[in-house]
């Protein structure tokens, strides 16, 4: 019975054993949200210089990810941030906003307003204004969903309101052919270039034009 207890420890302890050599194999790109910067030319999105904004919400709902990482389809690049994935593209969305020329406003407080919206619970999804803050009459609101990443596709939601109505909810994919390289600080460059991918194509998108 003993050797039997032994044999069946030893199995565990290799499976274990391999299971974490699974998890540590690939190469790992550390993005940072300090280091971002965009790369392309202000100049292309003049359309958008001096309008206004509030960027309400950035959030991940992708399975394919973890909270701070992203991977190749193969597995074998892991990209990970040193903040969470939402809080990495926010930061990014954020400069790149200022960028081209956008000026990022907060939301201001007016208690009447929950009651008029009829938003009255606490913070809110799918609707503008947390509780009682709404944007400045006349300005739109942005939300930005994860829904799935890879470092070769990237599939995610952008939302548009403007004083309390919803003017644009659309699903956006950008794609990037696959990694010719496994140096790190190419690769790193990589997932900073999908940043800005991800942002100039929401940019370019017609619908979002007709609503900002």
């Amino acid at each position: 019975m003993n050797k039997h207890l032994k044999t069946m420890g030893f199995v565990i302890l290799c499976i274990s054993a391999l299971l974490l050599a699974g998890c540590a194999s690939g190469t790992k790109i550390v993005l940072t949200q300090e280091k971002y910067s965009p790369s392309f030319r202000a100049a292309d999105y003049s359309r958008y210089k001096g309008k206004k904004l509030v960027l309400a919400s950035f959030t991940n709902q992708a399975q394919n990810t973890k909270t701070y990482n992203y991977f190749s389809p193969d597995g074998k690049l892991n990209y990970e941030g040193n903040v969470s994935l939402e809080n990495l593209y926010l930061s990014g969305f954020t400069k790149a906003f200022r960028h081209i020329g956008v000026t990022l406003v907060d939301y201001i407080y007016d208690e009447d307003y929950r009651y008029r919206s009829g938003y009255r619970h606490g913070w809110w999804w799918g609707h503008p204004g947390p509780g009682g803050y709404r944007a400045p009459r006349g300005v739109a609101e942005f939300q930005f969903t994860l829904l799935s990443m890879t470092d070769q596709e990237f599939t995610f939601k952008i939302a548009v309101f403007r004083d309390g109505q919803t003017k644009l909810d659309k699903d956006l994919t950008v794609k990037m052919a696959p990694a010719a390289t496994d140096n790190a600080a190419d690769l790193e460059k990589r997932g900073y270039r999908m940043v800005d991918l991800a942002f100039t194509t929401i940019m370019r998108d017609r619908d979002f034009q007709r609503v900002f």
